[in-house]
């Protein structure tokens, strides 16, 4: 059965505080064990892995450019070039789809918009022939009228102050 250390035997060994070993386990996602307590357990390597962070941080690095050899990512495998550019395509297509949707749609809504405009126009010429056919209507009672029958239809001619004619003479 291997070894494991709790945390107060492991900062005692690396000469730090039992929170700062506690701080480093969360900050780097390092997999300790833990007990029914709770409590961290730490087997050799675990302790070795603390061992290299404290290391890197007495080198002057700061927590976030701390690299672990647990930790050390394995490179990205590069995308095929045929399935980038089928997944590049299908994404073209989709957006061209889109586009062809919009247009189609501001189509209608410009249609919609022209129609309404019409149907506008359709009501003001109607208004327009009713004032013009109430016009005609005034004009052809106002030419049946005898001459000198305004005062008796109601018209009263405006008398003219003598003071204004003497002026505009």
């Amino acid at each position: 059965m291997e070894m494991v250390f709790k945390t107060k035997t492991v900062s005692e060994e690396l000469g730090v505080n039992p929170t700062t070993i506690q701080r480093w386990v969360k900050h780097f996602n390092l997999t300790c064990q833990k007990n029914d307590h709770g409590h961290y357990l730490f087997s050799e390597q675990d302790i070795e892995d603390l061992r290299e962070i404290k290391k890197q941080l007495d080198a002057g690095l700061l927590m976030n450019d701390i690299q672990i050899a647990a930790q050390v990512k394995s490179p990205v495998v590069p995308v095929k070039a045929e399935r980038f550019d089928e997944r590049f395509e299908s994404l073209m297509a989709q957006i061209e789809k889109l586009e062809k949707k919009i247009e189609e749609k501001a189509d209608d809504v410009l249609s919609y918009q022209v129609l309404q405009h019409a149907t506008e126009m359709d009501d003001m010429m109607k208004r327009l022939i009713k004032i013009e056919e109430k016009i005609e209507d005034i004009e052809v009672k106002l030419l049946k009228m005898p001459q000198g029958t305004e005062e008796t239809a109601g018209y009263k001619k405006p008398r003219r102050n003598w003071l204004v004619s003497l002026f505009t003479l």
